[in-house]
């Protein structure tokens, strides 16, 4: 029999890729964390949710199989959310889905599971499964499924909707689909061979969930059960991480007593002549004691496991929260147990990236069953034992960033915070072991502390989004649509999708400890660079590496006017990571037309210095788009990326690269004179600094500052997407704003979603379908109703091209009941669906005017279509005309003090 490789030489194949789970923020610990891993030692079934967005998963089962059965539970989100709103910041995109990916692993570290990915990319509103599949690769999202349920090995899998028209969006459609066909196909090594999707698996049982799909439930459960030594129910526990899920407005109460969820069995290998409605649990049918994977091993290897199970039973009835040391005897017969049973089992999953095959075995559906039983219970003997023991290891380093090729010292501190003396014997980092040559017993209530050095750390770039570096002027759009994510399909290897996302580390530490008799290894945790906040208190950040010299604009798009002088100043920042000066010579990238001065062409950076450099950029552009960017060149090389650091108190903080390159956004545009708007920001709302770079004077407020902003100096007031929504403050000033277009004034307000047709919102009522329609085909034909509207005239003559090129969609949550006193010079719709009339509305109110629009200005304006700066412009000058200019010399808005 071929025998399992050391993990170490995996760990260092992949690098820090690989890790184990660890205690993090929002997990257990303490006595709840012990319960949770010696009642689960020898607990071995698994269940995969699959379903498609962060926020889609039902965190009331995960949590419930979880923390209450103990049972190994995971969900693959198809996407990582990118196409979303976002009610927390401005990201979108791409960013939007690096935010969405760390909310995920943030619930996740509540309600106990897993989380995995496919490399699908969520472009946004999809009205059927047949629409996604123009988009989505059918058989590369199946393939990506299929690789999941191979490497975690579900015995069952529940899949979160119902693969119908009932599911709404069509991305929960394709979910439900490609969940049954994994189901289905798993097994077949023809149309997904094992060397490029790893060994076979077939899952024993498949559900949907009935709770809200309306699928008729087969097994009802109750997640709101009480577990005494948490504090809390499993349903509380799924509102908590629920709520984790802020940028979309998800936030839930945790309710207390009974919470009643449900599921319908569709498929079974088990128990097929069972009726489905005779069910008492999800695994009716299988076995779930030890006894299932006895054909897995050898006899000595049943009969190791036979003992842990006895031990594990004992230490589960001993155990005492206040002296849990009681326990360690039975624990350390357990951890002894299960490795001497691990160290023996054959080595049967494919690594991602680690290229040895000679030595992989083509194992057994039951060796493959029994190999990931093993390792869960050698995961969990050991936590439970460490914990019992009191032993907690942590990882520091002196600073958050290391530049590539520096290195730093990293402390490792070993502290024994219970009450029987243990043994270190050797340290981790980085895959790397080093053994003591004198072993350190550490007393009870003492530490110890070691430093090794870090050297070359991995990028810390989320990993999906990594095959655009190096390229200077990479569209700075995200991907539209398809399965746009880094992977290793092109390489022969097992696909990157198999890796939890949970486990994906820049940096790794660990130690090895005696406890007792038994030697077992720490969890792999993170290097993180530990400070504290005045305001927060402690803050911990993982490590990770960063180029020497990173260049970042404010912005990743300039507006300009075309045919018109421009003159203004670019800000560059240059930020080392180095530990020694280092000097750099700047080139500028620029093109014909423009002329750049005001730059320091060689500049020298002190260690970890950050500098401000201003680009003069004088000259004229014909429309059109272009590039421009700087790249610093020094004795290590060019270096032509940056990045900004996106941060938010529920998730880890998140390095968000892009080139130093940037797009001029050339547009023939006319921007009436003497305006003066005030722009109350909405929700994933960036359109203001455009609408500055075009000319326009804008002053952003906020809600809060509304009541002390004098109105009779400002021409048009427009509300970003979603404000109402966001802003309480907003609604209740909302009397003021609409008594200023009364006035004469102009007040622009991008689209919302039910609440506008609360009374008192707009000037006349509007109402919306329960599904507010959309306009989700961003080539979908616009009619115009009225060609002399005045908003499609002027300042710009709207035509056929300014609805090239748009993105993601047209229109979204359009009302269906719209007042007559509304003008609506434009119809859309995508087709095969009634005609809608919502995507402008304009009305006179008193003597100013009232502009609503449902069209995605703010998707489209960032992204440099230059129809919607066009439209932006004569939707906020819609109270304007040539024959009533306002005064040539306006007093600009001002917020009193």
């Amino acid at each position: 029999m071929t025998m399992r490789l050391p993990r170490t030489l995996v760990a260092c194949a992949v690098l820090c890729q690989l890790a184990t789970s660890r205690p993090a923020l929002g997990q257990e610990r303490g006595a709840a964390a012990l319960d949770h891993f010696v009642h689960g030692l020898m607990v071995t079934p698994r269940v995969l949710v699959i379903a498609a967005h962060p926020d889609d998963e039902d965190t009331q089962l995960i949590a419930w199989l979880s923390r209450g059965r103990h049972v190994e539970t995971a969900y693959l989100s198809l996407t990582r959310g990118d196409g979303g709103q976002n009610l927390i910041g401005n990201e979108l995109g791409e960013a939007l889905g690096a935010i969405r990916t760390q909310e995920l692993l943030a619930a996740r570290r509540i309600d106990g599971g897993h989380q995995y990915f496919t490399r699908a990319y969520d472009f946004g509103f999809s009205k059927s499964a047949e629409e996604t599949f123009k988009h989505w690769d059918h058989e590369e999202v199946l393939r990506d499924v299929v690789t999941v349920v191979r490497a975690f090995r579900p015995h069952v899998i529940v899949a979160v909707f119902s693969g119908t028209e009932r599911d709404g969006h069509g991305h929960h459609q394709v979910s439900g689909i490609v969940a049954r066909e994994a189901y289905d196909l798993s097994a077949d090594t023809v149309r997904f061979p094992v060397e490029a999707f790893g060994p076979v698996w077939e899952a024993q049982k498949f559900y949907r969930g009935a709770r809200f799909t309306g699928v008729q439930a087969t097994l009802s459960f109750n997640t709101g059960e009480y577990n005494p030594v948490a504090g809390r129910s499993y349903a509380e526990i799924a509102g908590e991480s629920r709520s984790q899920h802020r940028s979309q407005g998800f936030g839930v109460l945790q309710r207390r007593g009974v919470a009643m969820n449900a599921v319908a069995r569709q498929a079974s290998r088990v128990n097929e002549a069972t009726p489905a409605t005779s069910e008492r649990s999800l695994f009716d049918g299988i076995d779930t004691t030890i006894a299932r994977i006895d054909a897995g091993l050898t006899p000595d290897q049943r009969q190791l496991l036979r003992t842990a199970l006895v031990r594990a039973d004992s230490a589960g009835a001993m155990l005492d929260f206040r002296r849990p040391e009681q326990a360690i005897p039975h624990l350390s017969m357990v951890a002894a147990s299960v490795e001497a049973v691990r160290s023996r089992m054959p080595y049967c999953q494919l690594p991602v990236g680690y290229r040895r095959r000679q030595d992989f075995v083509n194992c057994t559906p039951a060796q493959l069953d029994a190999d990931a039983a093993i390792e869960q219970m050698h995961a969990r003997s050991s936590a439970a034992l460490l914990e019992a023991a009191g032993v907690v290891v942590e990882a520091t380093a002196e600073r958050e960033l290391l530049a590539f090729g520096d290195s730093m010292p990293a402390t490792i501190t070993v502290y024994n915070r219970g009450r029987q003396p243990v043994v270190v014997s050797a340290v981790r980092l980085n895959g790397y072991t080093s053994h003591l040559p004198n072993p350190v017993v550490l007393a009870p209530d003492s530490s110890w502390r070691t430093s090794r050095m870090l050297v070359g750390l991995l990028d810390t770039r989320p990993w999906w989004l990594g095959g655009r570096k190096g390229d200077l002027f990479a569209d700075k759009r995200s991907p539209s649509d398809g399965l746009g994510r880094v992977s290793a399909v092109s390489s022969g290897l097992l696909r990157g999708v198999a890796i939890r996302e949970d486990v994906r580390r820049e940096t790794e530490a660990g130690v090895t400890v005696t406890v007792g008799s038994v030697t077992v290894e720490s969890p792999r945790a993170p290097v993180v660079y530990r400070f504290a906040d005045p305001v927060l208190g402690e803050q911990n950040r993982p490590v990770g590496g960063a180029p020497a010299v990173s260049l970042s604009f404010d912005r990743g798009l300039e507006w300009m006017q075309a045919g018109k002088p421009v003159d203004k100043m670019l800000r560059l920042t240059l930020q080392s990571y180095s530990t020694t000066a280092r000097t750099y010579t700047l080139n500028v990238v620029s093109p014909d037309g423009l002329t750049v001065d005001s730059a320091t062409r060689k500049v020298t950076l002190e260690p970890l210095e950050s500098r401000e450099l201003f680009l003069r950029v004088r000259g004229t552009l014909a429309e059109g788009r272009y590039q421009f960017g700087v790249i610093a060149e020094g004795e290590m090389g060019k270096y032509a990326e940056g990045f900004r650091t996106i941060e938010y108190s529920h998730i880890h903080p998140i390095r968000l690269y892009r080139t130093s390159g940037l797009w001029l956004q050339s547009v023939a545009i006319t921007v009436p004179v003497g305006l003066q708007t005030v722009y109350v920001q909405g929700v994933g709302d960036l359109s203001a600094a455009g609408l500055r770079q075009l000319g326009v004077p804008v002053t952003v407020v906020t809600p809060q500052e509304l009541p002390l902003v004098d109105l009779t100096r400002v021409t048009t007031v427009i509300v970003g997407p979603r404000a109402y929504q966001a802003s309480p403050e907003l609604r209740a000033y909302n009397p003021r704003l609409l008594q200023f277009v009364k006035d004469g004034g102009t007040m622009l307000v991008q689209y919302g979603q039910q609440e506008m047709a609360r009374p008192g919102l707009m000037p006349y009522p509007v109402s919306f379908a329960r599904s507010a329609q959309r306009v989700t085909l961003e080539e979908a034909p616009v009619t115009v109703r009225d060609p002399k509207a005045h908003v499609l005239n002027w300042p710009n003559r709207i035509g056929e091209r300014d609805w090239a090129d748009w993105v993601q969609e047209r229109s979204l949550y359009m009302p269906s009941v719209i007042d007559p006193q509304y003008a609506a010079p434009l119809e859309m719709h995508d087709p095969g669906e009634p005609e809608n009339t919502g995507a402008i509305l304009t009305t006179r109110y008193g003597k100013g005017t009232y502009v609503y629009t449902t069209l995605s200005l703010f998707r489209q304006f960032p992204a440099g279509v230059p129809g919607s700066a066009r439209l932006f412009v004569n939707l906020l000058s819609a109270g304007r005309t040539p024959a009533r200019p306002v005064p040539a010399r306006p007093v600009p808005a001002r917020v009193q003090p």
